[in-house]
């Protein structure tokens, strides 16, 4: 068996529980460079471009629903935690909650487009008890277009790699 038949025998799951990781937070697994990745793979036509960008889509949509749900669930536990006192004071942490309420949507969104903060902003969602609908509205669009970008960007490079060799 070749390099490329083993990925692709193992890309599709694999695509998908790297999503998982890397939005929960996994520092070795980024999501931006997972989905570069994926592009990169379509361009080598190691995977098929439906399947991949669909599985590629599910794992960002249901990581980040993960995070949004941990923080519904625990709630205000998670922030009164002695370690995450250490990060954030509770004071500071009213503020910022004030804020987000706010400015929740933009927030969201925002949160999905800029790399660093997601994990913080979707438990943030949870938390401020955001509607669900709301947050799946909000993190399919933002993922949608993150997906878009980034899948692009390996496909392209991919392509331009191809040329090169």
């Amino acid at each position: 068996m070749d390099y490329y038949s083993f990925i692709a025998q193992f890309s599709y799951p694999g695509l998908f529980f790297l999503l998982i990781l890397g939005g929960l937070g996994v520092p070795f697994f980024p999501e931006d460079l997972i989905l570069i990745a994926c592009g990169i793979l379509i361009s080598f036509n190691v995977i098929k471009p439906v399947p991949g960008i669909i599985i590629s889509y599910s794992g960002l949509i249901i990581s980040d629903f993960l995070l949004y749900y941990a923080g519904k669930k625990f709630g205000r536990k998670i922030v009164t935690n002695h370690r995450f006192a250490k990060i954030l004071s509770p004071n500071k942490f009213l503020i910022i909650e004030k804020k987000f309420r706010k400015h929740s949507t933009i927030i969201m969104l925002l949160g999905r487009l800029l790399v660093g903060f997601r994990a913080q902003v979707f438990i943030l969602a949870g938390i401020t008890k955001v509607s669900t609908l709301k947050f799946i509205i909000i993190d399919a669009f933002g993922s949608a277009v993150v997906l878009s970008i980034m899948i692009s960007a390996g496909y392209l490079g991919g392509k331009f790699l191809e040329s090169v060799k």
